[in-house]
C-alpha cells in the first residue's frame, strides 16, 4: 500500500498531490498559480522592506512600489 504525500496549495488552500514534474508547482493548477501571480501584480502581496536600521535614518526610504521607483 503506497501513501501519497498532500502539500497544501499556497493560492487556494486545497490540498493535492504533488506533481514535481509540473509547471504549476507548488501550486494545484494553472488557475491557482496566476490568481497568485495578480496578487503580486496588484501588489496585495510583495517583499517585506525592514528599514529600522539607526544607520540608514538620515536617507530616505526605498520606494516601496515600481510606479514610485524613478531611473536617472
Amino acid at each position: 500500500m503506497s501513501h501519497s504525500a498532500t502539500i497544501q496549495c499556497p493560492s487556494c488552500r486545497r490540498l493535492f498531490v504533488p506533481d514535481m514534474r509540473s509547471p504549476e508547482m507548488p501550486f494545484c493548477s494553472l488557475r491557482c498559480k496566476m490568481a497568485d501571480l495578480n496578487r503580486w501584480f496588484q501588489e496585495d502581496v510583495g517583499l517585506p522592506i525592514n528599514c529600522s536600521d539607526p544607520e540608514d535614518e538620515d536617507e530616505a526610504p526605498p520606494p516601496s512600489a515600481p510606479r514610485e521607483w524613478k531611473f536617472e
